[in-house]
């Protein structure tokens, strides 16, 4: 009788699994903190809070040498299947010059050694001094040449109204566990210094 009931809870928990698997896409978010230091540009500090399939997030941006910066509030959520995931966000933004409604996309798709990722977002002002503005910052292509250690390029680009396109591309090297990531960046810049360095902490909680 043990051995029945024993053996019916592992097939009913294997079949749960494997419903679970078969469900398709879910709406799952999770709480993180992502930090990123930039010797030439701008230096973010993102924290968030899943709440199920929706979760809340507070940021700061930080440009010392310019002395521009934002605060930031908003909600997200995050289609999760297989190893593949896209966060979709919407923020409101107090910047130097002007507020701010975002929007932010940041995909992130898995083959075999490959992952492409990404981050788009979409400055829409709400203030005359206002510029709408669009990011890719970064979009980046790795593989992965160990468990734990990934190595390939990211692109930035930025385009703003009546302002020329301003580029970044460079070397990636990243140390990723399931959860967290640490990665260093090396961007040829086509404005300001040559070359720029970016610190980047991912903590998933």
């Amino acid at each position: 009788m043990l051995g029945m009931i024993v053996t019916t809870s592992i097939l009913a928990s294997a079949a749960i699994a494997q419903q679970a698997r078969r469900a398709g896409p879910q709406l799952r978010t999770s709480n993180f903190v992502f930090a990123r230091y930039a010797s030439g540009s701008a230096s973010v500090l993102y924290a968030a809070r899943g709440l199920g399939s929706v979760g809340g997030f507070v940021a700061i941006v930080q440009n010392p040498e310019t002395e521009y910066h934002e605060l930031i509030a908003g909600s997200f959520t995050q289609i999760n299947w297989s190893d593949q995931s896209v966060l979709v966000a919407v923020a409101y933004a107090d910047a130097s010059e002007s507020q701010y409604l975002q929007t932010y996309v940041v995909p992130s798709f898995a083959t075999g050694r490959l992952e492409l990722s990404g981050t788009l977002e979409w400055y829409i002002p709400l203030g005359r001094a206002g510029v709408r503005q669009l990011d890719m910052n970064p979009v980046s292509l790795e593989m992965r040449v160990s468990d734990r250690l990934w190595a390939g390029a990211a692109y930035t680009l930025s385009l703003a109204h009546h302002e020329p396109a301003r580029h970044r591309i460079g070397p990636v090297l990243e140390w990723a566990t399931r959860r967290d990531k640490l990665r260093v960046e090396l961007l040829d810049r086509s404005v300001g210094e040559t070359v720029e360095v970016r610190a980047v902490i991912l903590a998933a909680f």
